[in-house]
């Protein structure tokens, strides 16, 4: 995008094009996240034969929280009783909930405490260029609840939204990033298979660890038992792509260009019927110049503003500015010609428009 040859005049946004001589920031977190993870409780005799977890993450496309939803197949081999489980999640606060067999279970919000080591939120998540980025999070809270579960096989689901970190990378898109906490789930009496799916907005990278395999918009994987300590994602929109943009921008000009050379031919017959001279259409011919130079330069200014907002809230503005100040020194070059060629095109259009005229109708061949 820094390549393109167009933007606004460098004297019309002095602020933002000075801006831009200082060096670029360095990647960082712009935004701490939710901490999420699995329950924590009394729960040596129960096992968990399957969990089903999916993160939706498409509504992060749209600024909003992803939504996690657990679902635990579960078996418990001795007497009936009464879990107390404690999700260490802060997602879950005042919208999550909780169902054991398919009815809903109350639950109230309760201070964490000290974690393991190894409940702990994951420290970074990976690049999607290699390597890692830094991960935060925030621990602000938990959920607590009660499961009075009979010896047998029960369905425990869990469902609540997620505030994703945000960390702001070189580049214009920021790196969405969620941690979800596994480790708890060891504390169970036994663990089956682990299904995961994350759902992604169309057309957005991932990466995931431990590696998740891409299918489609989605990111699968499978494992017997608990994988790691901790399922780390990053995910990232694609670029707006300013091409097309430029594209339209280019198109404006063509018909803008158009519109003065129909503007002349108007304005040449005008003045051909009146009887004056032709001296009086160069002033009509390069105020519509004029006016079309002035719309170019101000509906080009609009596209870098127009890119930023196309990226979302966490767009780098550093590089849409950049892009704004290197198109602009371009625009410096071209700028003087628009006012030349949109003359051009006007006295054209009045020649032929006062020659049109003055020769009058053609006679009807009988």
């Amino acid at each position: 995008m820094r390549s393109l040859p167009f933007a606004a005049l460098l004297a019309v946004i002095p602020v933002a094009l000075w801006a831009n001589m200082a060096e670029p920031p360095e990647p960082a977190p712009v935004r701490a996240g939710d901490v999420l993870g699995e329950p924590a409780g009394g729960l040596g005799s129960v096992v968990v034969e399957h969990e089903r977890l999916t993160m939706d993450l498409r509504p992060l496309a749209k600024g909003r929280p992803a939504v996690v939803e657990a679902a635990y197949r579960t078996r418990n081999d001795g007497a009936a009783r009464t879990l107390r489980l404690l999700f260490v999640a802060d997602g879950l606060r005042g919208a999550g909930e909780v169902w054991l067999d398919g009815r809903p279970v109350a639950t109230r919000r309760v201070a964490p405490g000290p974690l393991p080591a190894s409940w702990r939120a994951p420290p970074e998540t990976p690049a999607l260029d290699g390597g890692t980025l830094m991960y935060e999070a925030k621990h602000a809270g938990a959920l607590a609840f009660q499961v009075p579960l009979a010896a047998g096989r029960h369905e425990i689901r869990v469902r609540y939204p997620a505030q994703a970190s945000v960390f702001q990378t070189s580049g214009l898109m920021p790196v969405w990033q969620l941690g979800y906490v596994l480790a708890p789930a060891r504390e169970w009496g036994g663990f089956g298979r682990l299904d995961v799916r994350v759902e992604l907005p169309r057309g957005w990278s991932a990466a995931a660890t431990p590696a998740l395999r891409r299918d489609g918009d989605a990111l699968v994987g499978s494992w017997r038992g608990i994988p790691a300590d901790a399922l780390a994602l990053s995910a990232q929109a694609p670029a707006p792509r300013a091409g097309w943009r430029y594209g339209l921008w280019a198109g404006f000009c063509v018909v803008g260009l158009w519109l003065c050379a129909r503007g002349g031919r108007w304005a040449g017959a005008a003045l051909g019927r009146s009887g004056r001279r032709a001296a009086w259409e160069l002033p009509v011919t390069v105020g519509l110049a004029t006016a079309w130079t002035l719309a170019a330069m101000l509906t080009l200014l609009l596209i870098p503003p127009w890119i930023e907002w196309a990226a979302g809230p966490f767009a780098n503005r550093y590089v849409t500015n950049a892009m704004s100040y290197s198109s602009g020194m371009g625009l410096i070059l071209v700028v003087p010609l628009f006012p030349l060629i949109g003359t051009i095109a006007g006295q054209i259009g009045a020649v032929r428009g006062r020659r049109a005229a003055v020769a009058g109708p053609r006679p009807e061949v009988v």
